[in-house]
């Protein structure tokens, strides 16, 4: 019992740390971006300050500045080694994939289940100067901070107690769980708990964030110009009926699931890694 205990426990932490984590990077934007499209939306000054605040936040969740004490441990819980071209080709190629798959489970659940849209921003009266910086940092922001605390910080310290296989599962859950904000509405969480298990597994593989977060990068620019915008409009198929486009959307996430795991199973060859990457034990205490 104690030894669940102590796993439900490491777990827990995990998770506090990893929601802390994308609360500061996230929030900081979330703030500068209001305060831009209110008070001065013709000057773009948010997105071009904000990869400073997240350079300075980087370097510091990566061990890489201040402070000194505990530095190691933050590198081992952040990693950014070097991956081979080969690695390269099939995590984009997999990543690629899985985004086109999850891209059409989203429509076809959206279609099959009533689900509130996303809460997009309203960018009525915000110039176009403005709006893809903004834009660019947006998409840019919430994936290097949700890798780093979830891919990293979580699945470093989860795998410190559990197995590869659950460390990818556990760090997933937490990782959908960490977007209930946007409403309990299974559908939704069965998206964001694939798309954590799909980066996961590229981290396990590479033992590297760097490949996962260009992946979730041309993700959430796929979603938020292509995809959310739509959700409003969709009609379920309960009222318009099995149509030729709701077809071709299943056709679309059919092929696109089999090439990610034809994409995946050639990353295993090309990478030969058989664990995940996990911090010492004297570098945890340190933390």
């Amino acid at each position: 019992m104690s030894s669940i205990a102590k796993r439900a426990g490491v777990v827990a932490g995990a998770g506090v740390i990893a929601f802390a984590i994308t609360a500061i990077g996230q929030g900081l934007w979330g703030v500068m971006a209001i305060a831009n499209v209110r008070f001065s939306p013709a000057v773009p000054w948010a997105p071009a300050l904000m990869p400073f605040v997240l350079a300075a936040l980087v370097a510091v969740l990566s061990g890489r500045a201040w402070p000194k004490a505990g530095a190691g441990a933050r590198r081992a819980l952040v990693p950014l080694a070097p991956v081979s071209a080969r690695a390269w080709l099939w995590s984009l190629g997999a990543g690629l994939f899985a985004i086109a798959a999850l891209a059409a489970l989203w429509t076809v659940l959206g279609e099959i289940v009533q689900t509130p849209p996303n809460l997009l921003p309203d960018t009525r009266g915000v110039p176009m100067t403005t709006l893809a910086p903004m834009l660019l940092v947006s998409i840019t922001a919430a994936p290097i901070t949700e890798e780093i605390a979830f891919r990293g910080y979580a699945m470093g310290l989860i795998g410190r107690h559990f197995g590869p296989i659950a460390t990818i599962v556990l760090s997933s859950v937490l990782f959908a769980a960490a977007h209930l904000t946007q409403g309990l509405y299974a559908s939704k969480l069965i998206v964001y708990l694939l798309v954590g298990l799909a980066l996961a597994a590229t981290v396990w593989r590479t033992g590297s964030l760097l490949p996962a977060a260009v992946v979730h990068v041309f993700g959430d620019l796929v979603f938020f110009t292509l995809v959310w915008p739509h959700d409003g409009t969709r009609r379920l198929v309960s009222e318009t009926g099995f149509g030729a486009r709701f077809v071709l959307t299943l056709a679309v996430l059919a092929v696109c699931t089999g090439a990610w795991f034809y994409a995946f199973r050639r990353l295993i060859a090309a990478t030969g890694r058989s664990d995940v990457p996990r911090p010492s034990a004297a570098s945890l205490v340190a933390a």
